[in-house]
C-alpha cells in the first residue's frame, strides 16, 4: 500500500470515527462511492476498533492513529481558513468535524460577535458535486428565517475555501444532552418537541424538506431557551430534481429515517420530516430509539415489518394523549402519520394546554361540573328556603335548582362509562376549576395539584380564607332568615357582628402574617400572591428559583435543584444520596466526588469568567475600536508619537480580543461542567427510581461511566471544552 493510498484510508477512518456508530457504514459507502478496495480497509479498521475480540492495545493504537490524523487536518485545515479569512474573522476553536468539513467558532472583527463558520474541506471542495451541495445547504438556510432554524450571516469563496458563517448557539446538542440525561422530564420533551414542529412548519411551507433530523442536529441555547434546528446539508427542495443524490441512494441517519426515505423513494415529502421527528420525540421520552434493539443493517426490513415498541410501555409516565401524537409519527405507512407539520403542531398546541390531566375526548369537560352543579343546587335551594314564598314558587325553585345536577348525570351517561369506571368519573367531575387556589378535599384534588406541596403557612391561608368566604356569607344570610321570622333573640344581632368580625380579623391577621414569611424568605409581592393565593394546578411559575426552593418535596424524593444553580444541585444531589440503599455505598461515594469535584469547577470557572469579564468587556473593544478608527491609518507626516499611540490602541484591542475570546471558551466550558451535573442529577433520579428493580444494574452503570467521565475530564489538562453548541459538520 501507498504512503498516499494509507494516509486515505487513515482520514476516511479517522471521519468515520467522529460519527455515531450507527452513522457510519451510510457515511463509508457515500465517501468511497466505487472504490470497493477503500471501503474494504476503512471497514476492516472500523470492525478492529469496535469488536470485542480485538486487543485492547490495538484497538488504543488505531483510535490513537485516528486522533493524529483528526488533528494534523484540523491544524492543516484552520490554517488555510485563517490565512483566507483571517482579515475579518478571528478563529478561537474548532466546534464540529464531520465528512464535509469542519465547524469552527470565530469572533467577527467588524462587529465584534461570536459567530460559527462551516467550512468545506480543501480535498473535497476540487469536486464540484460537493461545492454544489455545500451552496445549495447555504442557499436553503439563507430562505429559512424562523427563531428556531439556524440563521446564515454570508456564504463565500475565497482562495479556494469555501465557507459560510452561522449564528452561534451557546449551548449543547440535545444528543449531548441524552447522553448525559438519558431520558427528559415529558414536559421539557413537549416544549422541544413543539418548537421542532414550529420551525419544520416554516421549513416545509417554503417547499424544503430537511431529510436528517437527528438529536445532534438539534441545538438547545441556553442563554434563551430555545431549541434550534441545523444541519439542512442534505435538505431537497420539493418540485427540484435533485441530482445530486443518485436515484435510490440512501441518505440520513438510519436511526430516525423514515421507512421510505431508507427504501431510496425519490417522493420523499414532508411526512418523512414528521417521522424523523417522532424518533427524536420517542428517543428524549423513552432514552431509547424506536428500535434501539435492531440491528442497523438490516433497517429497511425491521421497519416495514414491524411498529416500534408502544410508548407507553417503556414510559409509562408519559401521557397517553401525547404517547399516542408520538406513535402517529411512527407509522410505517406514511398515509398513517400526520398528514403535515401544522396539523402535528396543532395537536401539540392542545396537548399542552391539557397536558396537566389526560381525559379521552368526551370527557374533556367534566372536569368541574360537579363543584357547578352543586353550587348551583344550593344557590337556588337557598332562595327557595331562606326567603319568605309560597309553596308553589318554593317547588318551583327547587326544580330549577335540580337542572344542572340533572344534567351532569345525563352527561355522564350520554358519554359512556369508558374505562375509567363509575368511582373514577365522580372523581374527575368534582376535580376543582384550574383557577382555584383555596381549600379542596384532598380525595376530590385533581393529580397534578401542588395542595400537598405547599408550605404549611400557604395551605393554612389557603384555608383560613375559604372558612372565611363560607361563613360570612353563612351567618349573615342566617342572621337574615331570624329576623325575617321575627325569631332573632335581643342583642344576637351584635353578636352576629361581632362573630363576622371576629372572623374577618382573624383571617386579615394570618394573611398579614403569611405575606411577612414570605417577604422575609425573599420573594417579591407578585410571588408571594402567587404561592399564598394562587392557583394550585402544575403550571411554569411553580418553577421559579424563589419559589420552587419553598416547596416540599413529593414523597419518597428531595426537593429539586434551581435549574441554574450549581450549588442548588450539589444539595438536591446529596439529599437524594441519602434516599439510596445500603449496598449503593459505593455508587453514592462515587458521585459524591464527581459532583464536589464539578462545582469545585464551576466556582473556579465562575472567578475567572467575571475577572475577564471585568478585563475586556465588549464596550472596552468598542472604544478601542472607535479610538484606532479615530487616529486613522498613518501617514509619513504624522508624528512619532501618533505612530505609538496607534500601535499602543492596537495591541490594547488585540489584547482585549484575546481575552474576550478566552471568556467565551470559559463561558463553554462551565456550560459543559454544569450540563455534566444535571446529567448526574437525573441519573442518580433513575437511580433511585430503579433501586430494588431489573434496571438497577444497568442505572448504576451508567451512573458510574458518568463519575469516571466527569473525573476524567476535571482532571484533564485545560484544551478547552467539548463541542456544544455546533453543527454536525
Amino acid at each position: 500500500m501507498t504512503t498516499e493510498r494509507w494516509t486515505r484510508v487513515k482520514a476516511v477512518f479517522s471521519e468515520a470515527m467522529d460519527l455515531p456508530p450507527a452513522e457510519r457504514p451510510a457515511f463509508v459507502d457515500h465517501i468511497c462511492g466505487s472504490d470497493v478496495a477503500l471501503r474494504e480497509e476503512v471497514a476492516s479498521l472500523l470492525a478492529a476498533s469496535e469488536g470485542g475480540d480485538s486487543l485492547p492495545d490495538a484497538r488504543d493504537a488505531i483510535a490513537s492513529a485516528a486522533r493524529a490524523v483528526a488533528s494534523d487536518r484540523d491544524i492543516a485545515l484552520r490554517s488555510v481558513l485563517e490565512g483566507a479569512l483571517g482579515r475579518q474573522y478571528d478563529i478561537v476553536r474548532p466546534l464540529g468535524r464531520g465528512g464535509m468539513g469542519n465547524v469552527y467558532l470565530a469572533r467577527e472583527r467588524a462587529l465584534e460577535r461570536f459567530v460559527a463558520i462551516k467550512v468545506l474541506r480543501p480535498d473535497l471542495a476540487i469536486a464540484s458535486e460537493s461545492r454544489e451541495r455545500f451552496r445549495r445547504e447555504a442557499r436553503i438556510a439563507a430562505q429559512l428565517s424562523h427563531p428556531g432554524i439556524m440563521r446564515l450571516h454570508t456564504f463565500g469563496e475565497v482562495g479556494g475555501v469555501w465557507y459560510f458563517v452561522m449564528e452561534y448557539v451557546h449551548g449543547e446538542t440535545l444528543a449531548e444532552r441524552l447522553r448525559l440525561e438519558s431520558r427528559l422530564p415529558w414536559r421539557d420533551a413537549l416544549q422541544i418537541f413543539i418548537a421542532l414542529v414550529d420551525a419544520l412548519e416554516c421549513a416545509h411551507r417554503n417547499g424544503v424538506i430537511h431529510r436528517d433530523i437527528k438529536p445532534a442536529n438539534i441545538l438547545l441555547d441556553d442563554e434563551t431557551g430555545r431549541t434550534v434546528l441545523a444541519d439542512f446539508g442534505i435538505s431537497k427542495t420539493t418540485g427540484v430534481g435533485d441530482s445530486l443524490t443518485a436515484s435510490g441512494a440512501v441518505v440520513g441517519t438510519p436511526d430516525y429515517m423514515s421507512p421510505e426515505q431508507a427504501l431510496g423513494w425519490s417522493d420523499v415529502d414532508e411526512r418523512s420530516d414528521l417521522y424523523s421527528l417522532g424518533a427524536v420525540a420517542y428517543t428524549m421520552l423513552a432514552g431509547q430509539g424506536p428500535f434501539a434493539t435492531g440491528v442497523t443493517q438490516e433497517f429497511p426490513h425491521r421497519w416495514l415489518l414491524q411498529d416500534p415498541a408502544p410508548l407507553q410501555s417503556i414510559a409509562p409516565t408519559v401521557p397517553e394523549t401525547l404517547a399516542a401524537i408520538v406513535m402517529k409519527c411512527l407509522a410505517r405507512d406514511r398515509a398513517a402519520r400526520w398528514p403535515n407539520a401544522h396539523s402535528l403542531k396543532q395537536a401539540l398546541a392542545y396537548e399542552r394546554e391539557n397536558s396537566l390531566e389526560t381525559l379521552p375526548e368526551d370527557l374533556r369537560d367534566l372536569p368541574s361540573f360537579a363543584p357547578y352543579a352543586l353550587l348551583w343546587a344550593v344557590g337556588w335551594s337557598a332562595i327557595a328556603i331562606l326567603t319568605l314564598r309560597s309553596a308553589s314558587e318554593r317547588a318551583l325553585l327547587l326544580l330549577i335548582a335540580l337542572l344542572v345536577p340533572v344534567g351532569l348525570v345525563l352527561h355522564v351517561w350520554n358519554t359512556g362509562w369508558h374505562e375509567l369506571g363509575p368511582a373514577q368519573l365522580a372523581r374527575v367531575a368534582w376535580w376543582p376549576p384550574q383557577w382555584w387556589g383555596m381549600w379542596w378535599p384532598r380525595a376530590l384534588r385533581r393529580p397534578s395539584d401542588l395542595w400537598a406541596r405547599l408550605p404549611w403557612r400557604a395551605r393554612v391561608v389557603r384555608a383560613a380564607l375559604s372558612a372565611f368566604f363560607i361563613t360570612i356569607p353563612a351567618l349573615i344570610a342566617l342572621r337574615q332568615w331570624f329576623a325575617a321570622r321575627g325569631r332573632l333573640a335581643p342583642g344576637a344581632d351584635e353578636w352576629f357582628v361581632l362573630g363576622e368580625l371576629g372572623i374577618a380579623v382573624a383571617a386579615a391577621t394570618i394573611v398579614a402574617g403569611a405575606l411577612g414569611w414570605a417577604r422575609h424568605n425573599g420573594l417579591t409581592l407578585v410571588e408571594s400572591a402567587r404561592l399564598l393565593f394562587g392557583p394550585t394546578v402544575a403550571s411554569s411559575s411553580w418553577s421559579a428559583a424563589n419559589i420552587a426552593r419553598l416547596l416540599v418535596p413529593e414523597t419518597g424524593r428531595v426537593r429539586p435543584p434551581d435549574r441554574d444553580a450549581p450549588a442548588d444541585y450539589r444539595r438536591a444531589i446529596s439529599d437524594l444520596l441519602l434516599l439510596l440503599p445500603a449496598s449503593s455505598k459505593e455508587l453514592a461515594s462515587s458521585a459524591t466526588a464527581a459532583a464536589d469535584c464539578l462545582l469545585h469547577a464551576i466556582d473556579r470557572l465562575n472567578a475567572e469568567s467575571a475577572s475577564l469579564a471585568r478585563d475586556g468587556s465588549a464596550a472596552d473593544a468598542d472604544r478601542l475600536s472607535t479610538q484606532l478608527a479615530a487616529l486613522g491609518d498613518g501617514s509619513s507626516a504624522e508624528s512619532p508619537e501618533r505612530h505609538e499611540l496607534r500601535e499602543l490602541v492596537r495591541r490594547q484591542l488585540e489584547v482585549v480580543r484575546r481575552i474576550r475570546a478566552r471568556h467565551e471558551l470559559v463561558a463553554q466550558q462551565r456550560a459543559h461542567f454544569f450540563d455534566m451535573l444535571r446529567g448526574l442529577w437525573t441519573q442518580l433520579c433513575a437511580a433511585c427510581d430503579s433501586a430494588g428493580d431489573e434496571r438497577t444494574d444497568v442505572v448504576s452503570r451508567k451512573v458510574r461511566a458518568l463519575c469516571q467521565e466527569i473525573v476524567a475530564e476535571i482532571e484533564s489538562p485545560p484544551v478547552g471544552p467539548p463541542a456544544v453548541g455546533a453543527l454536525s459538520a
